[in-house]
């Protein structure tokens, strides 16, 4: 797993490579709770388009910085091309609060 930030037009973004399982979730978090609260923007963009594995970990990892960045009136945007991590977004009914879109450009509107 492999875990990089970025700012961009007033987005904090935070790019995640591999695996997103329980072994991972708990360093994402604290991670990413860090940045949040460090940078705050207008956005939080989590692009997952080359996460190669994720469990329910990985959705509270996403549910968990949900709640943090709306707690300061901001968005959580998630980037996802991947076809197979689609079904388990979509499963787990995450698209019916946070929008999905398949590259960052888009996401970066």
């Amino acid at each position: 797993m492999n875990l990089k930030f970025s700012n961009e037009k007033n987005h904090l973004i935070m790019k995640i490579d591999g695996e997103i399982d329980h072994r991972y979730a708990i360093q994402i978090r604290n991670e990413a709770d860090k940045k949040i609260v460090t940078y705050p923007t207008k956005d939080f963009v989590i692009d997952l388009t080359d996460v190669t594995f994720m469990d329910s970990s990985g959705i509270g990892v996403i549910i968990g910085r949900y709640k943090l960045v709306t707690s300061f009136g901001s968005k959580v945007k998630i980037v996802s091309s991947n076809e197979t991590l689609g079904k388990i977004l979509e499963m787990s009914g995450i698209e019916k609060i946070i929008p999905i879109y398949t590259s960052l450009t888009n996401a970066l509107v």
